[in-house]
């Protein structure tokens, strides 16, 4: 029977050996032996697969055939000292260090470790508190065990943060669409509450000035330099003015309505009145209006500032300076095809609770909190319809244009309404400018050609016959159109990376449903939905117009 007296150690103590020779009385498997290896003093030994292989082959045929020839012993397990290998990632931010525990070698030492680390590129960011404790765990894992443990981490670098401008009160849009709760938790829908105006001396916003950012570096020691945020200035609007004391604190210099700007605030005086009907009549007015109640049809309404309606839109034709915010609904009807007898338009942003049959025109984002029906609506910016959370909300029937976004829960309807959506964003006067550059690149190009082709004409006549004076204002045209074709090029290829930025920034999105009956446009791709779909995503990539399962809340 097989037994540890089979085993023989090389010379070196480096090998494992089984011993070929009589005297077993019956054949002797693979897991056998290496049962014995594992129960014997050299267990942590590496077992050599083919190596006892051969052993069993010839054990059991000297067991059969007692005259083969005698067998030098034959190595079954080697043992192998432990192996270290330092590795830095291909971005130099992080580097390993690559352990195989050893099998009955010398284990890892912290001397080695330290040696192999000095002689790395790790110059930055080694934990070298962690380099003993590493080591002890190589030298208590089992045999030919492999650890790849992170001991050096570079720094990413943190860019400077831009200038940001504060708010520090609520706009009328946001307040308005809010009602204010009154005692025992009951809401008055027709309080507007007390922010919507401010005093003189009232703090606006404030602005945070841009940070420096913090420098990275890689393991191998290369600083990676932060870049520093953006300076950007605050202006005073009308009404306002820069704190004496404190050049990023904007005041309110009069009593008014708060009005955001790109860069700044401005306080408009404020005209208040209970209802625009017949018996006021209509309102022009230089700064911002606060309707408390209803506006009716037929009525119109012009100011250079915000607009703010506590109750209803009947009808009528508001225009605005700035934003629109309606806290209940707007409510209209069609006369023909292009007719809306009630009309928003502005400068800022248009806010209502819901709409239906009406026309709304924006230069920036229009937000319809629960229902946009059967209108005309136009945003110079994003479109979105339905509450904050983008649970709630539908949109229905239309036209409905944005030139980056358009938003909702719910797109179209169950009854297949004809739904259009349109998402151009300056597409087609890209696309013009794009194929005037191209016609000016072919007329230069042409232009190029005729000269080249003129100097060579000039070059095959006979010294005494060519004109050196002609040849060289020839080739200073050249030059020129030359320098033109190049800059053409430059021009052409901005275009062309403005495109593909404007329609990358494209985007329908139904977060919860979409119906049959919309037809999708965006850029020069058309679409329109035959299926009903759960929430989707329409955005442009590689050029088509792809639809993808909505995932997350943009």
């Amino acid at each position: 029977m097989l037994s540890k007296e089979w085993f023989q150690l090389s010379t070196d103590m480096t090998y494992v050996c089984l011993r070929i020779a009589p005297g077993l009385v019956q054949p002797v498997t693979e897991a056998e032996v290496l049962t014995l290896l594992l129960a014997s003093n050299c267990r942590r030994y590496q077992p050599l697969t083919e190596g006892i292989r051969q052993a069993v082959a010839l054990l059991n045929a000297l067991l059969t055939n007692p005259d083969v020839p005698s067998h030098a012993p034959v190595p079954i397990a080697q043992r192998q000292d432990a192996r270290l290998l330092i590795q830095v990632e291909q971005d130099k931010m992080s580097a390993s260090a690559q352990i195989t525990a050893d099998w009955g070698g010398q284990p890892l030492t912290l001397s080695q470790l330290q040696a192999a680390v000095a002689a790395s590129e790790i110059r930055l960011g080694l934990d070298e508190s962690r380099l003993a404790s590493l080591v002890q765990t190589a030298r208590e894992a089992a045999p030919g065990t492999r650890l790849r443990p992170v001991i050096a981490l570079g720094r990413a670098v943190e860019h400077g943060l831009d200038s940001r401008l504060e708010r520090l009160v609520e706009t009328p849009a946001e307040r308005i669409l809010r009602p204010q709760e009154r005692d025992h938790g009951k809401v008055d829908m027709r309080d507007l509450g007390t922010l919507l105006t401010v005093k003189a001396g009232t703090p606006l916003m404030r602005r945070h000035p841009p940070t420096q950012g913090i420098d990275g570096f890689t393991v191998t020691g290369q600083t990676l330099p932060a870049r520093a945020g953006k300076e950007s200035a605050m202006t005073a609007g009308e009404g306002a003015c820069l704190a004496p004391e404190d050049p990023d604190l904007l005041l309110a210099t009069r009593p008014g309505l708060p009005c955001q700007e790109r860069a700044g605030m401005r306080v408009d005086e404020v005209l208040s009145v209970k209802q625009v009907d017949i018996r006021h009549g209509h309102v022009i007015f230089e700064g911002s209006l606060l309707v408390t109640g209803d506006v009716m049809p037929g009525m119109r309404i012009k100011t250079s500032g915000d607009v703010v309606i506590g109750g209803f839109v009947e009808g009528g034709y508001i225009e605005s300076g700035g934003t629109i915010t309606v806290r209940n609904g707007i409510i209209g009807r069609k006369q023909e095809e292009d007719e809306y007898l009630c009309h928003l338009n502005a400068g800022g942003e248009i806010h209502a609770s819901y709409a239906q049959y009406a026309r709304l025109e924006a230069d920036g984002d229009i937000h319809i909190q629960s229902q946009l029906s059967h209108s005309y609506c136009r945003s110079g910016q994003d479109l979105k319809v339905g509450d904050s959370a983008m649970r709630k909300g539908h949109l229905i029937g239309g036209v409905n244009i944005a030139n980056r976004l358009i938003m909702a829960p719910v797109l179209g309807a169950s009854a297949q309404n004809r739904t259009r959506l349109q998402i151009l964003g300056g597409y087609f006067s890209h696309k013009e400018q794009e194929q005037a550059l191209r016609q000016r690149k072919q007329a230069c190009r042409e232009q190029l050609d005729k000269l080249q082709d003129l100097i060579l004409r000039l070059l095959q006549l006979p010294r005494e016959k060519r004109s050196p004076e002609t040849l060289q204002k020839i080739k200073t045209l050249r030059s020129q159109q030359l320098e033109e074709s190049k800059s053409l090029d430059e021009q052409l290829a901005s275009v062309q990376a403005e495109l593909q930025a404007l329609m990358a920034n494209m985007d329908i999105i139904a977060t919860q449903r979409l119906f049959p009956g919309v037809e999708v446009e965006m850029a020069h791709h058309h679409n329109r939905v035959d299926i009903e779909h759960g929430p989707i995503h329409f955005a442009i990539r590689e050029d088509q117009l792809q639809l993808t399962p909505y995932q997350g809340h943009r």
